[in-house]
This record gives structure tokens, C-alpha cells and sequence, in this order.
């Protein structure tokens, strides 16, 4: 005797109360926050806002179609809008992280045959930023190459102008 199966419509579930509207949709609506907001705290801030929004809003929740769904869209607009009042990082200021120039070398000779053991391009690099004392920026634009190249580049010059006067091999 075969038997029909039927497909039963499941019926969303509402959450009767706050606890339980907390109970199964919070790991859900901190995951949409922390994939809009990107850091821990931030997307458990905008999960609460979200939670004290949706019990503001009763009537609108009752009235949705699927629960999940309008919970999911408060939680992404709630982190978008925190995301959109978060002060935007400041930038360094050029200049303010600069160390003071060096005034004379406690070896002059060592100094010189340090410099000598680095190549063309390397001592180049070093000339412009402390003899002509130009900026990243104006390295770049005088080498013709990008700002971050020519950062990492003087960085590492400096390294091994560092290694070369204290004697280290690199």
C-alpha cells in the first residue's frame, strides 16, 4: 500500500515573548552585525540596539511575514547606521612622527663605511629623506615610484644602514 507524503507547511515560528525572540535569534543577528561592523564589541552593541528596536516595534514584528527576516533586516540597517556614526580613524599627521635629525655621528668613519656597504638605490633613499629632508611623499614623487614602495623601501635601508654601523652582517 504505498503512502502519500505530503509536504507540511511549517509555519514560522513567533516568539511570544522578548526572552524568547532573544533565545533564538541572537547568535544570528550578532553574526549580521559583526559581518557589517567587523569587531567584536561593535556588532554586540548593534545586537542589542537591534533587540531594543524589534521591542519598540511590536506591532510591526507581529505583522511581518517572516520573523526571521524582518529581525535579520533590523539587525544589518541597525549596524549600517552604526557603522555610519563611527569616527572615522585620524590620520597621522606628516611630520609629527619624524625623529630629530641626527646632529653628528658618535663615529664619523664608521658612519661612512656603513653607507658605503649599501647599494645605489638604498643610499639614495637615505640622502633624500635626511640630507635634503623630504618627505615620503616628495621621495615618491622625485623617484617616480609609490609612496608605500618607497616607505618600505627607505625602512628597510635603514635596517641594514643600522646592521652595517653596529657591524652586524646583512
Amino acid at each position: 500500500m504505498p503512502v502519500e507524503i505530503r509536504p507540511q507547511k511549517v509555519e514560522p515560528r513567533s516568539a511570544s515573548s522578548p526572552t524568547e525572540l532573544v533565545e533564538e535569534y541572537f547568535m544570528d543577528v550578532y553574526a549580521a552585525c559583526f559581518r557589517v561592523l567587523g569587531r567584536p564589541h561593535d556588532a554586540e552593541d548593534a545586537a542589542q540596539e537591534t533587540f531594543l528596536a524589534l521591542f519598540r516595534a511590536k506591532d510591526k514584528l507581529a505583522e511581518a511575514a517572516s520573523v526571521r527576516a524582518w529581525v535579520l533586516a533590523v539587525a544589518r540597517n541597525t549596524a549600517i547606521s552604526m557603522l555610519r556614526t563611527r569616527r572615522p580613524a585620524t590620520p597621522l599627521v606628516e611630520g609629527v612622527a619624524d625623529p630629530a635629525p641626527i646632529r653628528e655621528p658618535a663615529d664619523r668613519e664608521r658612519l661612512h663605511h656603513a653607507l658605503a656597504g649599501l647599494s645605489e638605490e638604498e643610499r639614495a633613499l637615505v640622502q633624500m629623506r635626511f640630507l635634503e629632508g623630504k618627505s615620503p611623499a616628495e621621495m615618491a614623487v622625485a623617484s617616480g615610484q609609490n609612496q608605500g614602495t618607497v616607505a618600505t623601501a627607505l625602512c628597510r635601508a635603514l635596517q641594514r644602514l643600522r646592521g652595517l654601523y653596529h657591524g652586524e652582517a646583512r
